[in-house]
């Protein structure tokens, strides 16, 4: 099993890469994509093979708690090397009707919701955030700069 370390793409958002940039298939067409929570521990957990949201090694907030995935809202790649992606807005995700537990990761998903929903990155947090009933969790619009909101770069 490979383990994914912080802001590496998951197997699904290489392939979608490669064939698009070496012109094999037409890039998917653009879409919204959605932050998720997850629970996972910050090392020796994520499995970069892992396609969809079903996969046990995602382990993604439960919706009963209050929980729902929120639009990423990415800027265009820029026009750099390393390019680089980041989210446009401040995310608020809450505020949670139950504990939901220690959330470790942001990953970047497909869909609103559902366990179809194809993996595309994982973020590694600052720090690890344990939200109580009543609090929401919010992560800072991104500046382009390591450490500020949910950057992927490659």
């Amino acid at each position: 099993m490979a383990l994914l370390s912080a802001g590496q793409l998951f197997q699904y958002a290489e392939q979608q890469a490669l064939n698009a940039v070496f012109l094999k298939t037409q890039s998917p067409a653009a879409a919204a994509t959605y932050m998720a929570l997850s629970t996972s521990a910050t090392t020796g957990v994520l499995n970069s093979t892992a396609t969809t949201m079903a996969d046990a090694s995602i382990n993604e907030y439960a919706t009963a708690s209050g929980y729902a995935r929120q639009a990423y809202g990415p800027v265009t790649a820029t026009a750099a090397s390393p390019s680089v992606i980041y989210n446009t807005a401040q995310i608020t995700w809450g505020p949670f009707t139950a504990a939901p537990g220690t959330c470790n990761w942001g990953i970047c998903c497909t869909l609103a919701s559902g366990t179809s929903a194809n993996t595309i990155a994982a973020y590694l947090l600052a720090s690890s955030r344990t939200p109580a009933i009543g609090d929401s969790l919010q992560a800072a619009a991104g500046t382009g700069s390591a450490g500020v909101g949910f950057l992927c770069q490659v």
